[in-house]
């Protein structure tokens, strides 16, 4: 009843739109464990502007059976907690034969699921301003507002205009939810509250980044792409410099249907997409 509600406003990715769940398990974010914004200052350059590897930055080689090498820029001054723990995995080859479990043309390329990721750490999210979801961006998939293992690759090259994004409608969009999730916090442990619950987080969230938008941003969503409706809920915490080629051939393989994404997603490469390894190295 309550989504009829919604159908009018602005459609965003939820926050288990490239997360470590599925829509069954759709748990409100309790405080403590929201958002934070690390590094706010607005000196810190991340992945707007040029992205380059130069004396002593940390990379990752990620290198993808049959397909070849994608070359990551790590910002551990963005995300110190991020880089920290997925230097941890991949020192114990955590990701070694794992596979793009999960593909979308003009969207993203996921992998790195543990068979159990709750017996792997979770940490917060870290976010900043100048890490936005631009074609190659690098970032941990969203587990129930949290980070899992799962990291994914941004892999939509087509122009975005954010422009279209406003705070008006973003503005409109948490009224709508707050009046929802106030109608149904008499029960919280249902499916409705927590959907309305976290779409109100995801609001929230994009909101901050909307209304942090500037020329530099706008220009280079236009220029190369990426996927904006996901800026605020999600750590940014590499960029692609290399292995654009390799991004791209992935995002065109065959699909099937994904049955771990609810069973009509269709998502799932035909033919397993493995990692062979992931190497960490100084530049």
């Amino acid at each position: 009843m309550f989504k009829k509600i919604l159908a009018a406003v602005l459609c965003v990715a939820t926050m288990c739109a490239v997360g470590g769940c599925t829509a069954e398990n759709n748990e409100p974010v309790e405080s403590g464990v929201t958002y934070v914004e690390n590094n706010p200052s607005k000196q810190i350059q991340g992945n707007v502007g040029e992205v380059k590897l130069e004396k002593g930055d940390k990379y990752a080689v990620i290198s993808v059976k049959d397909f070849g090498d994608i070359t990551i820029k790590l910002f551990p001054d963005v995300a110190p907690k991020g880089v920290e723990v997925f230097e941890k995995l991949v020192g114990e080859g955590f990701f070694n034969g794992k596979i793009f479990h999960r593909v979308m043309a003009d969207f993203m390329a996921q992998a790195g699921a543990a068979e159990e990721d709750s017996n792997y750490e979770q940490f917060t999210i870290e976010t900043n301003y100048n890490m936005r979801h631009f074609y190659g961006a690098f970032c941990y998939a969203n587990a129930l507002g949290k980070n899992s293992t799962q990291f994914y690759i941004v892999n939509n090259k087509k122009s975005q205009d954010v422009t279209q994004y406003s705070v008006s409608v973003m503005d409109n969009n948490i009224k709508t939810c707050e009046g929802i999730v106030k109608q149904l916090e008499g029960d919280k442990t249902t499916n409705e509250y927590k959907y309305y619950y976290n779409q109100l987080k995801t609001y929230q969230n994009m909101k901050a980044f909307i209304q942090n938008y500037n020329d530099e941003i706008i220009a280079k969503y236009k220029e190369v792409g990426g996927t904006p409706s996901l800026d605020g809920n999600y750590t940014v915490f590499g960029h692609t410099v290399d292995g654009f080629d390799v991004i791209d051939k992935i995002a065109a393989v065959e699909l099937e249907v994904n049955d771990k994404m609810g069973g009509t997603e269709i998502s799932k490469p035909v033919e397993d997409i493995i990692i062979d390894k992931i190497e960490i190295k100084v530049y």
